[in-house]
């Protein structure tokens, strides 16, 4: 191994990564809204302002609403 390798979890290819950043956040995006089922976006959808890169389309923001109340029932 080169002095310069270093240890990934992700693959060195875009689409590998790209794949596996989309199923970190969607896991992350559930596990958030099972915790704060009163969770809601802030504004419509549709207005939502997007980034455009060479990697990666996304949200510039995402404001959301919600009562304080997290649910206990979950570990």
């Amino acid at each position: 191994m080169r002095a310069t390798a270093h240890a990934s979890c992700i693959a060195e290819h875009p689409a590998v990564q790209e794949n596996a950043l989309q199923l970190f956040l969607r896991v992350a995006y559930q596990a958030l809204f099972d915790r704060f089922p009163s969770l809601i976006l802030g504004m419509n959808e549709r207005d939502i302002p997007w980034e455009y890169d060479v990697a990666f389309i996304r949200p510039a923001g995402l404001p959301v609403a919600w009562d304080g109340k997290p649910n206990t029932s979950v570990g």
